[in-house]
């Protein structure tokens, strides 16, 4: 192949201009590794040197450890955005024995054919290393995207190791390289089928981008917990699907005497302890949310409203025994429940908010520390107080 022809130019400014978007990304935080931006960039140089010759045992040589340097990181890439361990001692193990054998090959041998063979082949082994590993973590679209295009990767490898060694009579020189079958057949698979590979790549990254900020953007910094916007995203997504289920709202009791008494910073702690004292009794009954200040709202689609006063009672009890003592702090502090079914004649959530802070406003004025149940009359809200000395049901 004539290096004047166009087609050596393509992979190397494709490759570089998707590594330079990865890099790009990753210094604007917007991927949480480099590893892209490195694999596609040593793609790149692996062509510029194997096709623009320097010296021909040279060329062989360090274009295997370059490509070779290229699988690694796109399997760290992808067991990156899997979230999974990277199993480093393992896969550099593997590229020190294959640095071996290419020694061996390149300066031994001496042979074109065995150090394509083994370059491919190690090339399709570490990255499939990878995709064995993730294969069951893709859930989205773009995920499934990405581990397919990375398994075409892998058979174009093999598939042309396979052919170019057992089949044809291709040369075994290093210096026939730059002009054979090969190296046409390698820039015409990496420009047409593999290309594929590089762009679900950049796909998948920026999904888990956006999909990082979203959740940033939903979530409460102090507690973990949803915030009043993530809440409404989470009743817009169930509310309209199932109008069966509960709603509860809390409040920390006497909270601004805990931020005037001890200050702010170990009012934060309080409200933190109540995040996580819901979290854990609420589980995967429903969704838990941060409301506003000392608010907290419990959303539990398809919960009926004794399952809930009972959730409810759970969190009141264990955040009244929980210890502060690690802040020097002796007193303990109580927090106040209203509960509330969500009605199938509802026409908004709303309602249902409304029902819920009127049974909690009925268990502050009841004497705090106590959960009530909204009876649904407006009038005279008869409701069930869980928490007081006689636990019987009062009038609010």
């Amino acid at each position: 192949m004539e290096t004047s022809n166009l087609i050596v130019y393509v992979p190397p400014v494709l490759f570089n201009l998707v590594a330079g978007c990865f890099f790009l990304l990753w210094h604007l935080k917007l991927s949480d590794t480099w590893y892209w931006g490195a694999g596609f960039a040593q793609t790149a140089l692996g062509f510029v040197i194997s096709t623009f010759s320097i010296q021909p045992t040279f060329d062989a040589f360090a274009s295997g450890l370059i490509f070779m340097g290229a699988a690694y990181c796109y399997g760290s890439g992808l067991l990156s955005h899997f979230k999974l361990a990277r199993q480093n001692t393992q896969r550099l193990t593997f590229v020190a024995l294959y640095t071996l054998a290419l020694i061996y090959v390149v300066f031994v041998e001496k042979s074109l054919i065995y150090q394509l063979f083994l370059t491919d082949m190690g090339f399709a082994f570490l990255l499939g290393w990878a995709i064995l590993r993730v294969r069951r973590e893709a859930v989205s679209g773009i995920d499934k995207a990405l581990v397919a295009t990375s398994c075409i990767v892998v058979l174009d490898s093999v598939s042309r190791a396979t052919y170019f060694t057992f089949f044809t009579g291709s040369s075994n020189e290093f210096a026939d390289f730059a002009d054979s079958t090969y190296n046409l057949a390698v820039h015409l698979t990496t420009i047409t089928v593999c290309m594929f590979f590089p762009f679900s790549a950049v796909a998948a990254v920026g999904q888990t981008a956006l999909e990082r900020y979203r959740r940033a953007a939903e979530t409460d910094e102090l507690t973990g917990l949803l915030n009043r916007r993530g809440l409404r995203y989470a009743l817009a997504r169930n509310y309209g699907t199932t109008r069966q289920g509960s709603l509860i709202t809390f409040d920390i009791d006497h909270f601004k005497r805990i931020n005037d008494g001890y200050g702010h910073g170990f009012g934060d702690e309080v409200i933190r302890g109540l995040g996580q004292d819901l979290l854990q009794v609420v589980g995967s009954h429903g969704f838990t949310a941060r409301y506003g200040g000392e608010e907290f709202v419990a959303y539990l689609p398809g919960v009926g409203v004794t399952e809930a006063r009972n959730l409810a009672q759970s969190l009141r009890s264990a955040f009244a025994e929980r210890a502060w003592v690690a802040f020097n702090v002796t007193e303990q502090f109580t927090v106040s429940g209203g509960v509330a079914s969500l009605m199938a004649e509802d026409t908004r959530v709303e309602a249902a908010f409304e029902r819920a802070d009127r049974a909690l406003y009925a268990a502050k004025a009841a004497g705090r520390n106590r959960v009530f149940v909204d009876g649904g009359d407006a009038q005279t809200l008869p409701c069930l107080a869980v928490g007081d000395s006689q636990g019987e049901r009062q009038e609010a």
